[in-house]
């Protein structure tokens, strides 16, 4: 993966470098507070872009305009709101425009189904497991497995990427890609229905189910 460092000309060193005005409170500067913030980010960032892209070298581009981006509207950001959430709205709009059919695609407007039609398939117990670890399953999945994943339309793809792998709830994620949430129920329930029979098949097989039930 490319060094999102080097993408905004920093250096190790300089991510500690710290201003002291004279007072006992150390304040970091906007660089390094945007370096800090950053940090624990770096590793889910990369896993979305590159589980959308399925290509390294577009999700090595992807991220690493994502992180510029964000760098430069590091003023606009408001500290103590998620940060998280923040980077990774501008990373979905990087991705999204990389695809205008995609955004199409994710803002038109679909039936609605209810959220109790969403808790139903979450409380099936080998898809609970499925979604009680979801990063572990993604990691050890056979390849028919990660073809289903890939092979979920892009806009549904991103939706459960974001509730599933990354945890975010459903407002929050109507807020990063700024679609209502209705939609974003439904274009879950809509990946979740063609994957729920796969995942649940292979975790029954895998023994996955097993590990994680008392």
């Amino acid at each position: 993966m490319a060094d999102p460092n080097r993408a905004i000309g920093t250096t190790p060193r300089d991510i500690g470098r710290v201003d002291r005005p004279g007072t006992k409170e150390v304040v970091l500067d906007p660089h390094a507070q945007f370096m800090q913030l950053l940090e624990p980010e770096r590793d889910a960032l990369w896993r979305f872009a590159l589980r959308m892209c399925w290509d390294r070298g577009s999700a090595e581009d992807c991220l690493q305009e994502a992180i510029m981006t964000a760098y430069r509207k590091f003023s606009d950001f408001t500290i103590g709101t998620s940060f998280r959430a923040w980077t990774f709205r501008i990373l979905s709009n990087v991705v999204l425009n990389a695809n205008s059919q995609t955004r199409r695609r994710l803002q038109r407007h679909v039936t609605h189904e209810s959220l109790d039609m969403v808790e139903a398939l979450e409380r099936e117990q080998a898809y609970e497991s499925v979604l009680a670890d979801p990063t572990g399953l993604l990691e050890q999945v056979a390849d028919p497995i990660k073809r289903a994943v890939r092979g979920l339309p892009p806009h549904e793809r991103m939706v459960f990427l974001l509730r599933a792998a990354e945890g975010f709830r459903y407002k929050e994620i109507a807020q990063i890609l700024d679609i209502p949430m209705g939609t974003v129920m439904s274009h879950l329930f809509r990946a979740r229905a063609r994957l729920r029979e796969t995942l649940a098949d292979f975790a029954r097989e895998s023994g996955f189910v097993r590990s994680h039930t008392p």
